[in-house]
């Protein structure tokens, strides 16, 4: 997985170099993600068995399923901790580092990693089983094929959601058949979250989307929830959006930001909520993220979070 995230990293960069030299357009780079996506999907439906068989040889390198895990619905059992705070003129992101990947075979190992991402002036972070090359289960690239020029941002999380919803149904298709440990220990009945950040006409917005993996004894379906603040904001200010271990939310309360700021409180949480997971499954080191109308910053990161991109 190191060397798919290394390419990925590489194919943004080489991506952005040829669009800031005006070798290619925006609009052209995201019509060529989409026609190879499209491609692919095709090749993948017509050789799934021989793509299967390639998966098993070379399982150290791309047979790998990669959670982020949950443990505000006590089923799940595992935690990534996340807490967003958003005022009336900024939002503050911060997230904890441990990953757990999990092979087709069920065994399951950690690594550190950065899990606030960035497409143009979106802001992500995701919880569930995130990522997967072959069926083109990716945060990142779905959100780049969701682009439209001109398109507003919830035009543009609205085709990511489509997309997504897709490519995970796709995905739990294949563990269903080929890997039945890791289906009904990490997708049967699972949920996967998928939140968005950004700062439009200087208000800040977050967008939380929400997919259900759902199979009784027919195919598997993925069904879809959302929450987009705003309209859907609640009706006090400053407004906490915290996803962690479960003691630790509950008492989560706004109350917090009157006498500590944002990012004290983020990191008081977030520590809270790995200290006192059982399972361990949350670890620091801690990144934040700050959004104002004047631009992203982080607060403070690790060396595997890139640059804010312009």
């Amino acid at each position: 997985m190191h060397d798919g995230v290394s390419f990925l990293a590489r194919t943004d960069a080489v991506a952005t170099l040829l669009i800031e030299k005006g070798m290619i357009t925006r609009e052209e780079f995201m019509h060529k993600i989409s026609e190879e996506l499209a491609t692919y999907q095709k090749l993948l439906i017509r050789s799934h068995a021989a793509m299967i068989n390639r998966i098993r040889v070379r399982s150290l390198l791309i047979g790998v399923f990669v959670f982020l895990q949950f443990l505000g619905i006590a089923a799940l059992g595992r935690t990534t901790t996340m807490v967003a705070v958003r005022t009336p003129t900024d939002i503050y992101l911060g997230v904890d580092s441990k990953v757990t990947g999990v092979r087709p075979d069920g065994t399951v190992y950690y690594e550190a990693k950065c899990k606030i991402g960035q497409v143009g002036k979106i802001f992500f972070a995701g919880i569930g089983p995130y990522e997967y090359a072959p069926t083109g289960l990716n945060i990142r690239l779905l959100l780049i094929q969701a682009q439209r020029s001109g398109a507003s941002v919830v035009q543009t999380v609205e085709r990511f959601t489509a997309l997504y919803a897709d490519a995970l149904t796709r995905t739990s298709r294949i563990a269903q058949q080929e890997s039945p440990v890791v289906y009904q220990n990490y997708f049967l009945d699972r949920y996967v979250y998928v939140y968005f950040f950004t700062v439009e006409n200087e208000t800040p917005k977050y967008f939380e989307r929400i997919f259900s993996i759902q199979s009784a004894s027919g195919p598997v379906t993925v069904a879809t929830e959302q929450l987009d603040c705003p309209p859907g904001c609640p009706g006090s200010e400053p407004t906490i959006l915290g996803i962690g271990y479960a003691d630790v939310m509950k008492a989560l309360s706004s109350n917090a930001l009157k006498t500590r700021p944002p990012v004290q409180v983020i990191s008081e949480v977030i520590e809270a909520s790995i200290r006192e997971d059982p399972d361990h499954k949350s670890g620091g080191p801690i990144d934040i993220l700050h959004l104002s109308k004047d631009g992203a910053r982080w607060v403070q990161k690790k060396k595997e979070c890139p640059e804010i991109q312009p």
